[in-house]
């Protein structure tokens, strides 16, 4: 191993670069391994929506990379039901040739898009390559966004197709200790390779500055959440709790969405609401903030970061990235989430933060007036300080070389 570089295939089905979670993992995991003399390349999708958005507005910010190269190559519909579903998987096809000719040392799939795992399988076992496999979400992830017939053919591919393929992977990585237990009760070993963080880029900036920056008063409490509302971040539980607030409380928080809306249909909802309640006010949405540098700037802004779950059991052994990028910005956590869930228990364990369940209001309230008191707030801040560099994303991509290593030379 030591005379040649190694040939290391990626591939996700996503539009990249992008802004998010998932492209800040693979590239992070990238720029890593191409630091290590590896040749890295990633093989993503022609999304027709992703492909027109790029188009009318740019990628936003999004650095493209320099130090490995992106192809996207899948044919991608991001659509629910079974044609959509044989489109993806056939849309995949490339990928087998891709593999036959750059001959790979390695195949690294990033899911919950299980569609491309068929064919990354058939290449990889005809390239000769190693099968690995980056288990972000279960493979039931799949069907929860359907319904009916289609839920059901979801269901099916998780069961028969996902797992399957799973158990004849080289090697199998996860993202938390839930993930690896749920795979373990279905006869697969993870080894775990945390989400994290970019400690460089997602820094702890002067509050009162980023405040300033986005017109925010230097008084006011800022509860600060990044992602799209809607689908399954439903954030009127939080306006609800502001509503109960007592009116002196009331007018100095203000809570900062970034990232917008998912659908016209929760936009309506979003805003019947804030006005019913009357925190129409204390409310104040943002586009999304696509550069990393820029997003960690305005979470700075914040006192508290927010994250909203939805409440399907399914969802309990997942970590939202976004987690990880508050602690790493100083910012203790108010989280709605299953008392089950491996957030509910990260929290606790790291105390970092407070957890409702998602519907509790009068948990939310009382959660919301002791952020107010300062010692409280601070000595959170202190803790997270402490905790921080146990989510830096080094960590997890030196345990990610060195695994990916031992099993090259087994």
């Amino acid at each position: 191993m030591a005379n040649k570089r190694t040939n290391i295939t990626i591939v996700c089905s996503y539009n990249f670069p992008l802004a998010g979670a998932p492209w800040r993992r693979i590239e992070y995991f990238a720029e890593y391994l191409s630091s290590k003399k590896w040749n890295v390349r990633i093989i993503g999708a022609l999304s027709p929506t992703c492909v027109f958005m790029k188009s009318r507005f740019g990628h936003g910010g999004v650095r493209r990379p320099s130090s490995f190269t992106v192809h996207n190559l899948q044919l991608r519909l991001d659509l629910l039901g079974w044609p959509a579903i044989l489109t993806n998987i056939l849309g995949s096809l490339p990928i087998v040739m891709i593999f036959l000719l750059l001959r790979p040392d390695v195949v690294f799939v990033s899911v919950p898009m299980y569609d491309a795992l068929p064919m990354a399988y058939i290449g990889a076992k005809l390239s000769g390559a190693k099968f690995v496999v980056d288990v972000r979400d279960p493979p039931e992830y799949w069907a929860v966004m359907s319904k009916g017939a289609t839920k059901k053919l979801f269901k099916l591919l998780a069961e028969k197709l996902g797992y399957a393929l799973l158990r004849r992977a080289h090697m199998i990585i996860t993202v938390t200790s839930g993930l690896a237990r749920h795979l373990a009760s279905q006869g697969i070993y993870a080894y775990i390779v945390r989400n994290g963080a970019d400690l460089k880029v997602f820094q702890i900036y002067p509050r009162r500055e980023a405040k300033k920056a986005l017109g925010l008063g230097d008084k006011e409490l800022i509860l600060v959440f990044n992602g799209k509302l809607g689908n399954h971040y439903d954030a009127i539980p939080i306006l609800k709790a502001i509503a109960k607030l007592p009116e002196e409380l009331k007018e100095k928080i203000r809570v900062l969405f970034v990232g917008g809306f998912t659908d016209q249909a929760y936009t309506r909802e979003f805003m019947l609401a804030a006005k019913r309640l009357n925190v129409l006010e204390r409310v104040r949405i943002l586009k999304a903030v696509q550069d990393a540098q820029m997003l960690a700037k305005v979470l700075s802004a914040g006192d508290v970061g927010l994250i909203l779950l939805v409440k399907s059991e399914l969802f309990d052994p997942a970590v939202p990235v976004k987690f990880y990028e508050y602690l790493a910005c100083g910012l203790p956590t108010i989280a709605l989430t299953r008392q089950s869930s491996e957030l509910w228990r990260l929290i606790a364990e790291w105390k970092v933060g407070f957890a409702c369940e998602p519907n509790d209001v009068d948990c939310l309230v009382k959660t919301l007036k002791k952020i107010f008191n300062e010692k409280v707030i601070e000595s959170v801040r202190a803790r997270i300080l402490g905790i921080r560099p146990l989510i830096d994303r080094r960590r997890t991509a030196e345990k990610l070389h060195r695994l990916l290593t031992e099993l090259l030379d087994s």
